[in-house]
């Protein structure tokens, strides 16, 4: 009986920690496409250079926010999104 109770509160315990690590899996991934903070690092989508958030250069382009190391990368990807 008593092998019976701390079966199930062990897998209590387990069903808790699961749930606990979907939740932050999926509220990390939900935060990604929030708006960076100013000590985020960014990749560059054209030369794939890491830049910090606070000093790139930022274009809409189809509604969606880009990030670019410089006036040049920015320049060659919108001209390859237009075509």
């Amino acid at each position: 009986m008593y092998r019976l109770i701390i079966i199930l509160i062990l897998l209590i315990i387990l069903f808790l920690m699961v749930r606990k690590a979907i939740r932050e899996f999926f509220s990390r991934k939900t935060s990604d496409t929030a708006l960076p903070g100013k000590d985020v690092m960014i990749q560059d989508p054209v030369c794939k250079l890491y830049i910090p958030v606070d000093s790139a250069i930022t274009e809409k382009i189809g509604g969606q926010i880009y990030y670019f190391c410089s006036d040049d990368c920015a320049y060659k990807f919108k001209h390859y999104m237009s075509g």
